[in-house]
């Protein structure tokens, strides 16, 4: 091996565990504010998948909220967004930070909560969602896993089994 490469090796990897340590300083400097889990049936075949919700920071209207689909112990889609967007019409509970973290942790609970899989509503996707792109998924899909967050925005996911993951294709405000 050159000089050259060794050099350029272990600057890569100098980089890489910078980088790897900066996200876990950040992660663990911001706080695990709320983290809950639940077994989902995602794909149709797998009783491993699951759906995890993490909020992390200090403050109920500051948090970064991540919600992760799971298939096979793999993360396959990961939807994020601010606290901020779940706060829509409730400025008066940031007056009051004890009501504002209980607000918090029941609306992150219901979020988790209406995570489903059911079958695909295919009038709601002929007007709302992409046809074209479920028709090129062989076998075409029945069912779909849908979630809403922040002020009534819903989302829909198909699996893809080919490329073996999560696919939007519908999403609505």
């Amino acid at each position: 091996m050159s000089r050259r490469a060794l050099v350029t090796g272990l600057a890569l990897a100098t980089m890489v565990f910078a980088n790897e340590s900066h996200a876990q300083s950040t992660a663990a400097s911001t706080g695990t504010w709320y983290r809950k889990s639940r077994a989902l049936e995602i794909t149709g075949a797998n009783p491993r998948d699951s759906v995890v919700l993490t909020a992390l920071g200090k403050r109920a209207d500051s948090l970064s909220i991540s919600m992760a689909f799971y298939v096979g112990g793999v993360v396959k889609h990961r939807q994020r967004w601010p606290s901020e967007d779940e706060l829509y019409d409730n400025d008066e509970l940031k007056k009051s930070p004890a009501k504002l973290n209980a607000f918090m942790r029941r609306r992150l609970d219901d979020i988790l909560t209406m995570v489903k899989r059911d079958t695909i509503d295919r009038e709601l996707v002929k007007h709302m969602g992409d046809e074209a792109m479920l028709r090129r998924i062989a076998p075409r899909p029945t069912h779909q896993v849908m979630f809403s967050f922040a002020f009534e925005t819903s989302t829909f996911l198909v699996w893809d089994p080919v490329r073996r993951r999560l696919r939007v294709f519908m999403e609505c405000c």
